[in-house]
């Protein structure tokens, strides 16, 4: 069987596809601590994304597991894939990490879970920095940190993408000897590294080279020599066998990467296999075989035993219920936000005071009809700086939380809907503290009329137009990176502003472009704070001067044209474009994560 990967989303032009992984065969074993190896671009971090069910899309061929074709679902279940990039939570401490994952992944009782957390920790080494912050972590203790998250529900396979990435050659060596060892437990471990020291070679039980999308080599390490003398290729004395190989693969040597895929059969020869470092056990247990592009055999391993990790429930994927989900999320991002500084304090502080500045600027002018187009610009000028600090609050975050939902999703931490709704929840409280803040400040200063039905539906439309800015943020922080989004992001925006009715009213507007007036949520703010402050047959203002033109409400809405706006049609349309938004942000991360985009 072949199995071929052509992935499109590779390449500037979607017309064009390219053959990254060319037939490979293989076979990985419990028990075994299994590299990949090859050049920058051979294949490698692609194959270990196939291998994980990563990447799906553009993949033919088969997989087999236990001999049986795998199912994707089941073995995600029974896998963890640990990537390259570290991707954790900086604000919390590594005892909080481990407790958050172990709420999510683990059904044991609260000290069983407390148990498994403290021998992990002394495991990996991390018990003494447990109330340290992830992000002040050596890097070396963050990749243990990465592996200690996905160990505590023990799962058969585990998946790493360069692991040693970044690290000294002293760190580097006691990773791979922490992977060596939950190999000899008898979890199958594999991993993707660059180019190996002699020393961390010699720890690693199987070797598997790519080069050019193809299998070179399939074998133990100690005969790596041999086979490259058995195809007249001499490794130098007292020379590292894998840089040797890898100046191969360069073509410092000549082109012998055709001869050594054929003496290899791309992966199906496994000739060069050692079988010495598994014990009896396991060669009597039963093979899970995971065929990778033109029957790639990989993983003899035990059926994964009950007491490995900890039991689903029946039906589920998910350790634990939406509900459990999202009570232990909302805990996460709660501490998370009261430790962000700029995300939570500095707006806090940012609406104090711009909201007295802004209140000196138009101190006192709301019941005096001769400030009544300065109150209008002032009532404009509120709704829009809620709206751009709502959006810009979301559009500069969120899109650095991606990489860490994409890690904790894959690996099945939690549902997509309960971590949306749990971010969403855990910002509320600050997005209403921030809002309240600004709205009493000004609203006292300004002097607006103190009613309070009026003081009510003014902070209601301030608080729907800056939510519906939000998720707007949500939308373009989801679908762009933070550099876009911290350009193109105003400019989404931009049209709202412009048909709100401040700059252009509706009725002086080309007929061409009146629609447009109907799409802007700004629009429907700015005339439900207009209602809430001068409709609803407000009486004549007071006249400081000898003739105000606007002392009558109604004369100063029928300028704006403004009469036949109505609050809580205003109000239902803004709920109902949240809604509109809400789904197509949730539609946008769904798509985007399955994707792996």
């Amino acid at each position: 069987m072949n199995l071929c990967l052509n992935e499109k989303c590779f390449h500037s032009s979607p017309w064009n596809e390219t053959e990254l992984l060319k037939n490979l065969s293989g076979e990985f074993r419990a028990g075994e601590l299994t590299a990949i190896m090859g050049l920058s671009g051979a294949g490698k971090s692609t194959l270990m994304d196939v291998l994980a069910g990563f990447i799906t899309s553009g993949v033919t061929g088969n997989i087999m597991v236990n001999s049986k074709a795998r199912n994707l679902d089941e073995f995600r279940r029974l896998s963890a894939y640990i990537m390259q990039n570290d991707n954790l939570q900086p604000l919390l401490t590594v005892q909080e990490a481990m407790n958050v994952a172990a709420e999510l992944k683990l059904t044991a009782s609260p000290q069983q879970k407390k148990q498994k957390i403290e021998q992990i920790l002394i495991t990996m080494s991390l018990d003494i920095c447990r109330h340290t912050r992830t992000g002040q972590l050596s890097g070396g203790e963050r990749k243990r940190l990465a592996i200690a998250l996905e160990l505590l529900n023990c799962p058969p396979i585990l998946f790493l993408d360069e692991p040693t990435s970044g690290l000294d050659s002293v760190t580097s060596k006691y990773c791979i000897t922490l992977l060596k060892q939950l190999a000899k437990s008898g979890q199958t471990v594999i991993c993707s590294i660059h180019q190996p020291s002699a020393s961390l070679l010699n720890m690693v039980d199987h070797l598997y080279v790519v080069a050019d999308g193809s299998c070179v080599y399939t074998g133990s390490t100690q005969n790596l020599v041999p086979y490259l003398s058995s195809l007249g290729l001499q490794c130098p004395t007292h020379y590292n066998p894998a840089d040797y190989l890898m100046e191969i693969c360069n073509g410092d040597y000549g082109k012998h990467v055709p001869g050594l895929i054929d003496a290899i059969e791309n992966g199906k020869n496994n000739a060069w296999r050692s079988t010495s470092n598994v014990t009896t056990a396991n060669r009597q247990e039963e093979v899970i075989a995971l065929n990778v592009m033109a029957s790639f055999q990989a993983l003899r391993q035990r059926p994964p035993m009950a007491a490995d990790y900890a039991p689903r429930r029946k039906g589920s994927e998910y350790a634990t219920n939406f509900w459990k989900q999202l009570i232990v999320l909302l805990k996460r991002n709660t501490i998370r936000l009261s430790r962000d500084k700029v995300l939570t304090f500095t707006r806090l502080s940012m609406h104090f005071v711009i909201a007295l500045l802004v209140g000196t600027i138009y101190f006192q002018i709301g019941q005096d009809a001769v400030y009544v187009l300065d109150n209008f610009n002032l009532l404009f000028f509120n709704i829009m700086f809620l709206m751009f600090s709502a959006f810009s609050a979301t559009v500069t975050t969120f899109p650095l939380e991606l990489p860490i939902i994409m890690r904790e999703h894959f690996n099945r931490w939690y549902k997509l809907h309960s971590f949306y709704l749990a971010n969403k929840l855990a910002d509320i409280p600050i997005q209403l503290t921030a809002i309240s803040l600004y709205i009493l400040i000004v609203y006292y200063m300004s002097d607006q009329l103190l009613e309070l039905r009026r003081f009510c539906m003014y902070t209601l439309m301030c608080c729907a137009v800056s939510i519906v800015a939000q998720t707007f943020g949500l939308l373009v922080g989801t679908g762009m990176k933070v550099q876009h989004g911290m350009i193109f992001g105003p400019l989404t925006i931009l049209p709202f502003l412009i048909f709100s009715g401040f700059f252009v009213q509706f009725r002086h507007a080309h007929p061409y472009l009146r629609w447009l007036f109907h799409l802007s949520f700004l629009k429907y703010g700015f005339e439900g704070v207009m209602i809430a402050i001068y409709g609803y047959n407000r009486p004549k203002l007071s006249c400081s001067d000898v003739y105000c033109h606007f002392a009558v409400p109604e004369k100063l809405l029928s300028a704006m044209d403004m009469t036949q706006a109505d609050y809580w049609f205003s109000f239902f349309v803004l709920t109902a474009l949240y809604i509109i938004l809400d789904i197509a942000t949730f539609t946008l991360l769904k798509l985007k994560l399955e994707k792996r985009v």
